[in-house]
């Protein structure tokens, strides 16, 4: 998980138009969040899917993995889908605001449900100028409610993870709920980390065997953690904070 920025003044103009207002304002009289395709459609525009394509650099909000954009409604066959950081059947008034949409691989999605627990009082619509800031209203939430569950759009948690033998763990209360709800910890990510530990310590090895500098192989780190469409960025500051013990190990 890394920090995501994401301009909440530069809203889709989708979640502006006549049909969406209609659907968002159909859900408040009803005080209810209706599943059926014609509502679901409204925040699976293209618009809307490409922006947050483009800043998640096309991979997972929780999992950092590499997803592909979900060509139809059949999530079995694809990987993408826009994510509803507040469950949309719990918070209805919710479904099409800015700044509770992220974009955010099919598993990570399956695991998260309807699961979003919070420290303090549930949020409602009276209980915040949700119609005057209909699309930048988390930060009031939060103060509320204090959730459980990373926003990765306004929390930095990247020195709050660890990653041993490529399994995510972490200290943090809030991480912690994040990382069990999502599945974060599932073995094909643990794989994946590892790996990609497991490269860095090779790559240490093949610098010492050669006489050569290992800030050569620092430098190549480095230079990875600055190509935002890298996987798994977090588990590489984790590396780089990290080298000198795990140098050890080689």
């Amino acid at each position: 998980m890394i920090k995501i920025e994401k301009d909440l003044e530069n809203t889709p103009n989708s979640l502006l138009d006549s049909k969406t207002i209609t659907r968002r304002n159909t859900c408040i009289r009803d005080k209810k969040y209706h599943q059926n395709k014609k509502f679901h459609q409204r925040y699976k525009q293209s618009d809307i899917k490409e922006k947050l394509k483009n800043i998640y650099n096309d991979k997972c909000a929780f999992c950092e993995q590499k997803i592909r954009e979900c060509k139809d409604d059949n999530l079995e066959e694809c990987s993408s889908t826009v994510e509803h950081y507040r469950p949309k059947s719990k918070y209805y008034w919710l479904a099409y605001s800015w700044d509770n949409l992220l974009w955010c691989c099919h598993r990570c999605n399956q695991n998260k449900d309807n699961n979003f627990d919070i420290e303090n009082t549930l949020g409602t619509l009276e209980k915040t100028t949700f119609l005057k800031k209909i699309h930048n209203s988390s930060k009031i939430y939060n103060r509320i409610e204090k959730p459980l569950m990373v926003h990765p759009e306004f929390d930095n948690v990247v020195n709050k993870l660890a990653f041993n033998n490529g399994i995510i763990t972490s200290d943090d209360l809030r991480v912690k709920y994040t990382i069990e709800t999502c599945g974060l910890d599932r073995d094909d990510l643990n794989e994946k980390r590892q790996t990609i530990i497991e490269d860095f310590i090779e790559n240490i090895i093949d610098k010492k065997l050669k006489n050569e500098s290992i800030q050569d192989a620092l430098h190549e780190l480095m230079s990875d953690l600055k190509k935002k469409e890298k996987e798994f960025i977090a588990l590489r500051y984790w590396i780089l904070k990290n080298y000198k013990s795990l140098m050890e190990v080689s």
